[in-house]
């Protein structure tokens, strides 16, 4: 009975030592890497519908469509304002939240045609 009781403590001990030897390895010698440069444009819909709420946030702010056109570029290189379009769609279909459905179209009738040619030429300059 004796010896018994000692294998089952050992046997712990073991599970113990070799859950912290991989919790040590994966934390101290290879703990995990964000990736630098991830691609934005292949997140969910639901991922790029807050990312364009946060530039409406921030537009709410700064009242600077160029601005909030650049935070939608780094989801959407090609076309952010199709991007900010169906941001508003996807968020009307899941049931954003009114006031966030507001920030979303001010932001979305702040960028005119004028504005968008302005933020493309700019953009294609190297700005």
């Amino acid at each position: 009975m004796h010896k018994k009781g000692t294998r089952v403590l050992l046997f712990i001990v073991m599970i113990a030592v070799g859950a912290g030897a991989g919790l040590a390895y994966g934390w101290l010698l290879k703990p995990a890497a964000a990736p630098q440069e991830a691609d934005l444009s292949r997140l969910r819909a639901d991922f790029k519908t807050d990312l364009v709420l946060m530039a409406a946030e921030q537009f709410a702010e700064t009242q600077d469509p160029l601005l909030a056109l650049d935070e939608l570029a780094k989801v959407e290189p090609k076309d952010p304002y199709a991007l900010l379009v169906n941001a508003i769609n996807y968020a009307q279909g899941v049931g954003y939240q009114p006031e966030d459905l507001a920030k979303m179209q001010a932001l979305i009738e702040a960028i005119d045609p004028a504005i968008y040619r302005q933020w493309e030429t700019g953009h294609n300059d190297g700005n």
